[in-house]
């Protein structure tokens, strides 16, 4: 599985399943015909680590190759797409709108093709004067349709950087978006149910009654992220709330977008 990650191009993993069954099958036969000879088995021997080698090898490819299938076509980049899916993390509010991370359960738009998991952003929309409209409040577990405009997940490639594109495949996101200002956005369910969908309500919980117990500590960050494992709320060193360069994960979500 190690060796796969220096290879230039992914290869094929039908073809590596294939020499492992060939090289197990070689060691079952020269067992079976040489009996318990010393040579023999230590020719079995060398066809079995061949054989597991092959299938750690062609497994790895094999995960990589589902991964990858997963993505946003080029076609499909910069289209208004109509989703249907449940609010799959945390939910990261700021005066500019909420982030969040969405599991895709079905696609409305005809033909459109989407990964299953997104990472979007809820602008307020600016008001005349000046005022933004803040976005309906946002909790983990809901189940929402929306219309969103995605694009592929990239970053920049700076030495000694954080790579943002190996972040998101690594949380499952394959597609980075924002939510568009359409009628058809509405919450269809206050909860999905799922099992994991409880766990993050829990966690969600937590955090508020953290947040609001400690309004002003510009510490409650950190218990947060003691407490539930969400760096997010961490304030930067001038206090301010940390959905910047404080956070992996919030700089990923902003710089993908």
């Amino acid at each position: 599985m190690l060796l796969l990650q220096w290879q230039a191009e992914l290869p094929q993993s039908l073809l590596w399943f294939g020499a492992a069954t060939a090289a197990a099958t070689g060691a079952w036969c020269v067992v079976a015909w040489a009996g318990p000879v010393p040579l023999a088995r230590a020719i079995a021997a060398v066809f079995a680590v061949l054989a597991a080698g092959a299938l750690g090898f062609g497994y790895a490819a094999g995960r990589a190759e589902v991964r990858l299938a997963d993505a946003l076509p080029t076609e499909w980049e910069g289209e208004d797409i109509a989703v249907v899916g449940v609010v799959d993390d945390l939910p990261q509010s700021s005066a500019r709108g909420t982030r969040f991370a969405l599991a895709v359960e079905r696609t409305l738009t005809r033909g459109a093709v989407v990964p299953s998991r997104l990472a979007l952003a809820w602008y307020a929309e600016v008001a005349k004067g000046g005022v933004a409209d803040p976005v309906p409040p946002i909790a983990a577990g809901e189940r929402w349709q929306l219309v969103v405009r995605l694009k592929r997940p990239h970053g920049t490639v700076n030495p000694h950087g954080f790579d943002v594109e190996a972040w998101l495949l690594e949380n499952g996101i394959r597609a980075t978006g924002y939510v568009r200002n359409d009628e058809r956005n509405r919450r269809e369910d206050a909860f999905a149910g799922r099992a994991t969908d409880f766990v993050l309500r829990a966690r969600e919980s937590i955090r508020a009654r953290i947040l609001a117990a400690l309004p002003d500590a510009p510490y409650a960050g950190v218990i947060v992220a003691l407490t539930i494992g969400d760096q997010r709320a961490i304030p930067k060193c001038n206090g301010a709330p940390s959905t910047a360069p404080g956070s992996r994960t919030s700089s990923a979500f902003r710089d993908s977008m």
